[in-house]
């Protein structure tokens, strides 16, 4: 680890702040989009000029893709499963068609239809995009509560909302003509017109999951404490992916619509829900690459299996239909991949990455960031001499069901010292670390950062006010690769849109001498550097305070050792207030400069290593005391 910055990297500084890393982004959102474009087109175009049934079939195709991608943008990224999104896609049918339908046919179908929709009759574009104005007002409203959902909660809610669209749609008869076909709609979508919203979809798809809002939603389907802790503000990334998937499938709605020019609600239920999930599990759910693979395989195999179903002759033999086959067999396909590969065809690869990498080698891009160093704490903020600012606690007290985890705990921390928890196993350590970031709530007792009063603030607020935290089971983003999992901190903690994030990570990653793994998932890292790059994460945050939760758990004696030394440099170099709860006594005793003891919820001892080590409380907690009799 790099302790000192010189005056040339300090200049580079402001050089390299305009980096790479924003254009790479853009860069490569903008060559994935193109591929995949060129290659649906070459794999779609030549079969749509075979006949107009065939030109039908491609283009629904197209809008599948469309949908499919919508639907991977927020469960893709966030790894919620929602089994409600073709709400939007039915809704973006109708409304378009509302606004499209020449008034006279609406007459004969929807009298009692209000005059400023009878009246409308506009083109397919400004449709459209009245249409996303429209799924992005109702995703915004659907996706408030269930950004708040998590897991079983969540796709119960996303099933609630496909079933009140179906009988909503049922139900507004004077809009939608109930159960019977809305009918009329102008077929004027050719398959140029699906291609260009197919290249848009694809671009915000790619767009969105490799900028900083995307990276950090895919935090959160890695680990959402972790994600937290690192200042991610999950519920409002979520909401975000909600609004756009929820645009993107009311585009594809309305597309719809004016591909087959009339409907009913049926077409927007249970079936074509499952038949876009089957093409998203299929490509793979984390790969936009995934969506488009999926949908066509799907689709090709729904439009045989369909032909097959109507019934058939062998041989002369006629073979009567075979209703339920297409769903019997889309299910067949979803178990056998769900079997053989179950993170999908793609996983979570695109297909630009062996292409994008040839044009811009992770070499280069290296050599690119490695000029300057991670020296982003303003020297004489922390460490000694920076007054009376503090992290503390008061007179905190966490209760569990009656289990009293702490009692009345009072410890403070400032900047530049470091602070010694110990106790033994169940004596609260871990809930007191808890208790300062904000995962648990205090019974009573207050928490301050500084002057301010952070009691009862948001996980990711706590973190963005100057506090990390590394975990006693070791919570790396294991689906990311070790530079996303710093940038996520990076990035978090970005006042502004920073076009550098991928430079100041690997930065940070040179720090700790980790940047040669830079590229490989965070999960197959050896356990001592997964340990290291947990403290890079947190530093990333350019915290105050920084709040270790047993880093030395696991190591041998050289591990340890390299720890020691390791925080030290931290200590150093950055100033900041280390509160770290560890077993290994002897890194404690050699790194602290006051030790607190606490057993059973209680602090009992503290002060100095030399005096904590003597103190008879502490001898008597750790090893007992002999029974009366005993000899």
């Amino acid at each position: 680890m790099k302790l000192f910055e010189s005056n040339e990297q300090k200049n580079m500084k402001s050089f390299l702040s305009a980096g790479p890393g924003g254009r790479m982004r853009v860069r490569g959102s903008i060559n994935s989009a193109l591929l995949l474009l060129i290659a649906v087109t070459i794999l779609t175009v030549p079969v749509s000029l075979i006949g107009a049934t065939m030109n039908r079939i491609v283009i629904l195709i197209i809008i599948n893709i469309i949908a499919v991608i919508g639907i991977s943008i927020f469960s893709g990224n966030s790894g919620i499963l929602t089994i409600g999104h073709v709400a939007f896609y039915g809704i973006g049918a109708y409304v378009s068609g509302l606004l499209t339908t020449s008034p006279e046919i609406k007459m004969q179908f929807l009298p009692n239809l209000p005059d400023f929709l009878m009246n409308a009759h506009m083109g397919l574009f400004t449709a459209i995009l009245i249409v996303g104005a429209v799924s992005a007002l109702l995703g915004l409203i659907t996706g408030l509560p269930i950004s708040r959902l998590r897991d079983t909660s969540a796709i119960i809610a996303t099933f609630a909302l496909l079933v009140i669209s179906h009988f909503g749609l049922i139900g507004a008869k004077d809009f939608t003509n109930g159960n019977k076909s809305f009918y009329g709609v102008d077929q004027v979508v050719d398959i140029w017109t699906a291609l260009a919203f197919l290249a848009l979809s694809l671009g915000i798809a790619f767009f969105f999951k490799q900028s900083t809002a995307g990276l950090q939603l895919r935090s959160f389907r890695e680990d959402e404490t972790a994600a937290k802790s690192m200042g991610v503000h999950v519920n409002r990334r979520l909401l975000e992916s909600w609004i756009i998937s929820a645009c993107i499938m009311g585009v594809a709605g309305a597309l719809f619509a004016h591909t087959v020019g009339a409907f009913a609600p049926r077409a927007f239920y249970f079936f074509k829900t499952f038949e876009l999930i089957a093409m998203l599990i299929v490509g793979g759910l984390q790969s936009v690459s995934g969506a488009v693979v999926g949908t066509i395989i799907i689709s090709v195999l729904v439009e045989v299996v369909r032909n097959v179903e109507n019934g058939f002759v062998v041989l002369g033999f006629e073979v009567p239909p075979l209703w339920g086959l297409t769903q019997f067999c889309l299910s067949g396909i979803i178990l056998l991949v769900l079997y053989l590969r179950p993170a999908g065809l793609l996983g979570s690869m695109e297909a630009i990455l062996p292409f994008f990498n040839r044009l811009w080698p992770p070499s280069r891009r290296k050599k690119t960031s490695a000029a300057f160093t991670a020296s982003v704490f303003t020297k004489g903020e922390n460490g000694p001499g920076s007054g009376d600012r503090c992290l503390r606690a008061d007179s905190i007290t966490k209760n569990f069901f009656g289990l009293q985890a702490l009692h009345d705990v009072s410890i403070q921390v400032k900047p530049g010292q470091v602070i010694g928890l110990v106790g033994p196993n169940g004596a609260g350590k871990t809930t007191l670390i808890n208790s300062f970031t904000g995962s648990l709530e205090l019974t009573s007792g207050r928490i301050f950062i500084d002057d301010a009063e952070i009691t009862g603030w948001s996980m990711h607020h706590i973190a963005l006010n100057g506090l990390g935290r590394t975990f006693q089971n070791i919570r790396l983003f294991k689906g990311l690769t070790v530079r996303e999992n710093v940038m996520v901190s990076v990035s978090a903690n970005s006042k502004r849109f920073e076009p550098s994030l991928e430079a100041t990570a690997e930065s940070w990653l040179e720090e700790f001498g980790l940047l040669e793994y830079a590229d490989r998932m965070a999960g197959t890292l050896p356990y001592g550097h997964q340990r290291e790059l947990e403290i890079a994460r947190a530093l990333a945050l350019r915290p105050r305070y920084l709040l270790l939760d047993e880093p030395g758990a696991g190591m041998n004696r050289a591990e340890s050792e390299e720890l020691l030394k390791l925080l030290q440099e931290i200590r150093l170099q950055y100033g900041v207030g280390i509160l770290i709860v560890d077993h290994d006594l002897h890194l404690i005793m050699k790194l602290c400069d006051r030790v607190v003891v606490i057993n059973k919820g209680e602090v009992i001892a503290s002060g100095k290593p030399g005096e904590i080590q003597k103190s008879p409380e502490v001898i008597e907690a750790y090893l007992g005391t002999k029974k009366t009799g005993d000899k």
